[in-house]
């Protein structure tokens, strides 16, 4: 599951076709271990986790446990780019 919750992570914070070497820009995270992690080839430790949640602490319940809390600034990627969108396109109807 953490797996799948860092692709979709790297794929909503990163913009170029380089996304490994953008998300290590991010994180400080070795752009080998993203990739491994990213494959399955290697298993989350506790200095992966607290590197990437400390790169988006507004991702951290979503990232660590799958869950969101927005009353308490806790998103994912997805609500957090609805988010925006609706901020960009929503309007007062007043």
């Amino acid at each position: 599951m953490m797996k799948e919750r860092l692709i979709a992570l790297v794929n909503a914070t990163t913009q170029t076709t380089s996304i490994h070497k953008e998300f290590e820009e991010l994180t400080g995270l070795e752009r080998k271990k993203v990739k491994n992690l990213m494959a399955g080839q290697q298993r989350f430790n506790e200095e992966h986790i607290k590197v990437i949640t400390d790169a988006f602490p507004q991702f951290k319940m979503w990232f660590v446990f799958g869950e969101i809390a927005p009353e308490i600034g806790q998103v994912s990627p997805d609500l957090e780019k609805v988010s925006d969108d609706y901020g960009k396109t929503g309007t007062d109807t007043q």
